[in-house]
């Protein structure tokens, strides 16, 4: 079986239960929806951790219902000085406004519910809060959603960077961008709805067609197919231990997305694939050759299979 892309999904057989099983992205223009729109320690939703989470809930086009809490952990609250000079989010802000992260994470959960969601470079805000509503045994984050990103490079394809504040600024919606979760929720709805009086059909259309469905298997494929943000590209990468996708079509996957699969860890390896089992194992050869190869000069780094996938599975919805 071939390692496709279907309307933006990655679909692996034998792993696909190590991708996080968000909905699939409908470039369209809704009337009801929720919007998100996060605030964040760091770009990693593996080792950052939310810090705002924020939205509208929208019906017939108009706000209905709005969603805008800081998020406190048992833990560490602490910000990054540069996310702070960003937002004005703080430690002690957290700590004395905040929500405990289990009572913010169900209720945004409940506040989102079933409804397609919407946002600005949205499955970045996906990732982080399919995790939490994992972590705390929450409904699963499945919904489909549009990314008004998406959009945007449809309408503005000459321009280099389409940024919120980007398109903000073309459309004369506003000058700032606030970094802060409910007041972005609402100036992406004025960037979509903006979008809504100005898209023609052509428009929808190519960003309709932007949405990768690609055979990862069957062939080389193009630069244009693969796009500028493709993880794999001149990347040579080895497999360890338990890997649960078929790694012959693992490895015709990344030669035809212009890696180079390689069947043993080498001087110039870039990534070693390691099973989710064997990541934190000592007694891995390959990784121990690694660390070796790494102690003269090279530069390989072990991912686990999940998070390799996963990165597959951002890159597809991009």
């Amino acid at each position: 079986m071939s390692i496709v892309v279907e309307n933006g999904v990655l679909k692996v057989p034998g792993a696909q239960d190590k991708l996080r099983a968000k909905g699939a992205e409908r470039p369209e223009f809704l009337d009801d929806y929720t919007l998100i729109d996060i605030e964040t320690t760091g770009l990693s939703p593996y080792r950052d951790r939310v810090t705002e989470l924020g939205g509208i809930k929208v019906r017939s086009g108009e706000i209905v219902d709005e969603y805008s809490h800081l998020v406190a952990y048992d833990g560490s609250n602490k910000v990054p000085a540069f996310i702070t000079k960003l937002n004005g989010i703080t430690e002690e802000k957290i700590i004395n406004e905040g929500v405990p992260v289990a009572e913010a994470a169900r209720d945004f959960r409940e506040f989102i519910g079933d409804d397609v969601i919407i946002g600005y470079n949205v499955n970045f805000d996906l990732n982080f809060v399919y995790d939490l509503a994992k972590k705390f045994h929450l409904d699963q984050l499945s919904n489909d959603y549009v990314d008004v990103l998406r959009l945007a490079r449809a309408y503005y394809p000459r321009e280099r960077h389409n940024r919120l504040i980007d398109v903000m600024q073309r459309a004369g919606i506003g000058q700032v961008e606030q970094h802060r979760g409910l007041d972005d929720s609402i100036d992406t709805k004025k960037v979509y709805d903006d979008f809504r009086q100005n898209f023609t059909d052509d428009l929808l259309t190519r960003a309709q067609n932007k949405v990768k469905n690609l055979d990862l298997t069957s062939g080389e494929l193009e630069s244009w197919q693969l796009g500028f943000r493709n993880p794999v590209n001149m990347k040579n990468i080895s497999f360890t231990g338990r890997i649960q996708m078929d790694e012959t079509d693992a490895g015709k996957m990344i030669n035809n997305m212009g890696g180079q699969y390689q069947s043993d860890v080498e001087a110039d390896t870039n990534y070693l694939i390691m099973g989710d089992r064997d990541f934190f194992k000592r007694d891995n050869p390959d990784w121990n050759k690694a660390q070796d190869l790494n102690k003269n000069g090279a530069q390989i780094k072990r991912l686990s299979e999940s998070f390799f996938l996963n990165m597959l599975d951002d890159w597809a919805r991009s």
